[in-house]
């Protein structure tokens, strides 16, 4: 099911959102009790990943004291444990692929991401002891995407980058090899006649010298192509780049990347309902990136699709304080993953910059602030309890109506996921419809009943886990998932702070949820 998107003025949303006008109405969701015709690929039990840009990394490795930051560990801990996968972390950006390589420099970097954020000027220089941040994952049994700088014209840079970051990472932990970061906004990506021809030259040239300085690259399937940057993915497409020369390195390519950030910060509520809604997280999907995802599927299926840099918010755009970490886009969060996965999507890997708004914690005391655990890392427990940890999981988004048969406007979604029998494990719903406590006199939160028919008749009992924080869309504390929030505090740990889990008993296959504007629920089906 696609809705429509619909744009949304402030005195509409005003309306929406007052407790008057806004009374509880009913939705229809039906869930088909097996597998449905046009449901997903099996999910990898890795599916939520993380990325840490390449400046970042190593204060999100290290603590302040120079030993291996738990807190980080803890918090990945916290969300592969729920699927059984294996943490793929991966490293990189415009830092990086701008930065260089000095082997006599002492100093991790020149530019502590502590104090300086990240570099996106090519001032960036990390030294041999940088590399020891990888080392500190052990324990996790992280793999990961490390990217090799691709910018400039000559290769040494890269080879001597890589070898440095293969002799840390070791080759038994290397997810991908990731060469390069964005080249559709290099120079000589610009100037080329052709594009993507003279990306698929460099590229090969690129792979050939790391595989003469690395043997042990050479032969697997391992590499990893593309990394397009986010909102100009018509620039350097999986068809244009593969049909252009890059087709002669498939056997070698584990996946094709590309980088997801939903635009600049909305200025207002109005334009965030919009943002978040789902609708235009579908749209955006399937004009700028269902085209690669449906290519590789049909010409390459053993070449992967994912989305490695991934956030909310890029660059500095009006507004960006009231949206760049909150509820509201924890929820979006949550909607735009489950949506990936019905479409193909393999992966997800989400951006950390210690200096930014749209990370999902910050590891150590820095410019930005102390180290705490962010709203945006509440997605990640709800999104991997909905994968499951049996494996074999299947995904399918659920069609949602109204007593007249209306599919409504992209304010709200619903998903299933099926166990490896074909039976339906959990399911997932979103109120997207922004409300915030600031405006409500008597903090009346209106909500909508999701009728859900089609239950296997077996079913006797739901149980319904919340996603939610008593302030509203624009909360960015006081969230809690399943009861459970994790906090600087308690170093990642996750701690019960309240027990709101509900018990619902199913009646002829049919139950009734209420889900309150601005939040999400995870329905296990007992």
């Amino acid at each position: 099911m696609i809705a429509q998107s619909a744009a949304l003025s402030a005195a509409a949303l005003l309306a929406c959102i007052s407790p008057v006008l806004c009374q509880t109405t009913t939705r229809i969701v039906t869930v088909p009790s097996s597998v449905p015709p046009g449901a997903s690929q099996t999910i990898d039990s890795s599916f939520p990943g993380f990325a840490f840009e390449q400046a970042s990394f190593y204060n999100y490795s290290f603590n302040a004291q120079g030993e291996p930051n738990l807190f980080s560990q803890n918090l990945v801990n916290a969300v592969l444990s729920r699927t059984g996968g294996t943490p793929l972390i991966r490293v990189g950006g415009t830092s990086g692929d701008y930065g260089s390589y000095d082997p006599s420099q002492k100093d991790a970097t020149n530019f502590p991401a502590t104090d300086y954020g990240p570099r996106f000027d090519g001032d960036l220089v990390i030294g041999p002891s940088y590399f020891g941040a990888f080392k500190n994952w052990g324990s996790t049994g992280a793999k990961f995407e490390f990217m090799v700088p691709f910018n400039g014209t000559g290769s040494s840079h890269s080879v001597e980058w890589a070898q440095a970051g293969m002799d840390a990472i070791g080759i038994d932990n290397l997810y991908t090899l990731e060469i390069g970061n964005e080249p559709n906004f290099y120079g000589w990506f610009k100037r080329a006649g052709n594009h993507a021809a003279e990306y698929a030259k460099r590229y090969g040239n690129l792979m050939s010298r790391l595989e003469e300085k690395i043997p042990a690259l050479t032969g697997k399937r391992i590499y990893q192509a593309l990394d397009t940057a986010a909102n100009s993915a018509e620039k350097l497409t999986a068809k244009a780049a593969f049909q252009a020369g890059l087709d002669q390195h498939a056997a070698r390519i584990k996946q094709v990347a590309f980088h997801y950030y939903q635009g600049r910060g909305p200025p207002d509520l109005a334009s965030l309902q919009t943002w978040i809604q789902h609708s235009t997280t579908v749209t955006n999907v399937t004009e700028n990136f269902l085209p690669s995802i449906r290519y590789l599927q049909n010409n390459h299926p053993a070449i992967g699709f994912a989305f490695t840099e991934t956030g909310y918010n890029v660059g500095s755009g009006s507004g960006k304080a009231i949206t760049g970490n909150s509820l509201a886009t924890a929820l979006w969060a949550v909607d735009f993953q489950l949506y990936c996965m019905t479409v193909g999507v393999s992966r997800i890997n989400w951006q950390q910059i210690l200096g930014g708004s749209l990370n999902m914690w910050r590891a150590v005391e820095s410019r930005a602030g102390p180290p705490a655990v962010t709203a945006n890392f509440y997605s990640q427990p709800f999104v991997a309890d909905f994968i499951g940890k049996g494996g074999g999981t299947k995904v399918a988004e659920l069609d949602i109506t109204d007593s007249n048969g209306d599919h409504g406007d992209g304010y709200y979604a619903a998903y299933a996921a099926y166990n490896g029998d074909g039976t339906v494990a959990r399911v997932a719903v979103l109120n997207l419809k922004i409300w915030t406590s600031d405006n409500q006199e008597d903090n009346n939160r209106p909500s909508i009943n999701f009728q859900l028919p089609g239950l296997p008749a077996n079913v006797g009992q739901v149980v319904v886990h919340h996603l939610n924080a008593p302030g509203g869309a624009l909360a960015s504390k006081n969230l809690t998932y399943a009861g459970l929030e994790w906090t600087w505090e308690s170093r990642g740990q996750e701690i019960k702070v309240e027990d709101n889990d509900d018990i619902l008993d199913v009646v002829n296959g049919e139950v009734t949820i209420s889900v309150g504007a601005s939040s999400a629920v995870l329905i296990e089906v007992q």
